[in-house]
């Protein structure tokens, strides 16, 4: 006669020999799977979003769409696209640049300085790029040397920057520019002027260093978890400063493009753009705490802010009136940012 134990463990064999039933997993499509989705899919996330805003807008107004407009929407926001390079690579690190404005300003005002003492062009563009280029190295040096934080230090940046290029300059605009230079910016192939152009190129080049390179691998590390950079090897200072400095240079070249949009140079001609320039950043969906992002997403948050701007301008609103909206929508795409972090890390 078995024992009770015996027959236990003949019943306990006998049910886990028995298959049980496979449960029937409903399929995921890859739109549904982080890890099957295209990475671009991911950064266009606002495209559907600048659609809804476009398609209202041109109901709202007359000749929204029209290619005369559209040609207007990307010339008024070349300097912001081109400037957005430089603060979404400074995010990405989980940083911020407030002197983004007054960089413009400096770069700008070298760079007519130069045209209009020695005639030469391309003496003017070296010198913007080079001041640029000089301003966001030294601030990035300092945020990655020194136990500050970045919104701190960029700050006193702005106002030192600011002040100083309004010393040198007296106050006065810089001008007049030959007239060679102020066509880049109203004329160009297909009717579309040379800064646009310019932008485009601009943010092939610089989505394929983010996402093709070793640095651009590094900045997103760093963004992600600047310790975990470290032990993995990641030079972390080094990167920090080095987005910096590429921020001053794309600024640099967003501050000659405005010079040649007005014709002229002054200290504080920057100053008004810097909540496009992140606003477009934010707007694209890159993240305010670093480590994800792509130049893709800021294109679409121009463009958002550019049409936007525009229809608000052909709807006749006031520019305070537009300065609400526009503060307003970059506010809750702030707070989606946050609170999806939150939930992630709830999740």
């Amino acid at each position: 006669m078995s024992s009770p134990e015996s027959v236990r463990r003949e019943g306990a064999a006998k049910a886990s020999s028995t298959p049980s039933p496979a449960r029937s997993a409903k399929p995921v499509s890859w739109l549904g799977d982080p890890d099957r989705r295209p990475g671009w899919l991911t950064d266009l996330s606002m495209l559907p979003a600048l659609v809804v805003v476009v398609g209202v807008l041109s109901v709202l107004t007359d000749g929204m769409l029209t290619p005369s407009n559209i040609v207007n929407v990307g010339s008024q926001s070349a300097v912001v696209a081109i400037a957005a390079i430089g603060a979404t690579f400074v995010i990405l690190t989980g940083g911020i640049d407030l002197s983004t404005g007054s960089v413009i300003g400096a770069s700008g005002v070298s760079a007519a300085w130069m045209i209009t003492s020695t005639g030469s062009v391309a003496a003017g563009v070296a010198a913007g790029l080079l001041t640029g280029t000089v301003i966001g190295l030294v601030v990035g040096t300092v945020v990655a040397k020194m136990p500050v934080v970045p919104f701190a230090v960029t700050l006193a940046a702005l106002y030192v920057v600011n002040g100083a290029t309004t010393l040198l300059s007296h106050g006065k605009t810089i001008a007049p520019v030959p007239a060679g230079f102020i066509e880049f910016s109203i004329d160009g192939p297909g009717g579309v002027p040379y800064s646009v152009w310019l932008a485009v190129v601009l943010y092939a080049v610089a989505q394929t260093i983010l996402t093709r390179t070793a640095w651009g691998r590094r900045v997103l590390h760093v963004g992600a978890n600047a310790e975990v950079a470290r032990i993995s090897g990641v030079h972390v200072a080094r990167t920090k400063a080095s987005v910096y400095a590429v921020a001053g240079l794309f600024s640099a070249i967003a501050g000659i493009v405005l010079t040649s949009g007005l014709a002229g140079a002054g200290a504080g001609m920057g100053g008004p753009l810097l909540l496009n320039i992140v606003g477009a950043v934010v707007l694209g969906g890159t993240s305010l705490f670093g480590g994800r992002g792509s130049l893709l997403r800021t294109a679409v948050g121009v463009l958002f802010l550019g049409f936007l701007s525009n229809g608000m301008s052909l709807l006749g609103l006031a520019s305070f009136d537009q300065q609400i909206v526009t503060g307003a929508v970059i506010f809750i795409a702030a707070s989606a940012d946050g609170l999806g972090r939150w939930l992630r890390r709830r999740a």
